[in-house]
């Protein structure tokens, strides 16, 4: 039997490691992921968003040089499968930005979640308040335990 799949928005990849609202309900997604119950996916540049965000964590004094760089390691130690970026899925992006008022960035997580028949799990308040009446993959990291064991089959 295939394991269920679920793309992940770099902002709850970030709660797996830096304590923030939600960080729970994505935890439970990572250990979901780590013990093989599940599948996750993101973006190559996922990776490059959450190492930013841990940067703004240093710049603003919240964290320590030291803790980033562990929440990195320990990133790279979970290895989620980052998807490559093609030009057609770059064109199906920037076509689904210009129809539903989103950055690039945010369109092809939802290209990668129409591609792959799954949910995209993201805290992004913005992008969820856009897409709400358009796109019912696209949900919240809050849902995640509802969903695991109702959309996913996961107990």
């Amino acid at each position: 039997m295939n394991k269920p799949t679920v793309i992940v928005d770099s902002n709850v990849i970030v709660k797996w490691f830096i304590p923030e609202k939600y960080s729970q309900e994505a935890i439970l997604l990572r250990d979901d992921y780590l013990y093989g119950r599940i599948r996750v996916i993101a973006p190559i540049y996922a990776l490059l968003e959450y190492t930013n965000t841990l940067r703004k964590y240093v710049v603003r004094k919240i964290l320590a040089k030291d803790h980033v760089v562990e929440a990195y390691n320990l990133l790279v130690e979970v290895g989620i499968e980052y998807e490559d970026i093609t030009s057609e899925d770059t064109r199906q992006a920037l076509l689904y930005s210009l129809t539903n008022n989103t950055t690039v960035y945010d369109a092809y997580y939802v290209i990668l979640a129409k591609k792959y028949n799954t949910i995209m799990y993201t805290a992004d308040e913005k992008l969820l308040a856009t897409l709400s009446d358009k796109e019912s993959r696209v949900r919240h990291i809050e849902k995640y335990p509802i969903d695991r064991s109702k959309s996913l089959g996961i107990e």
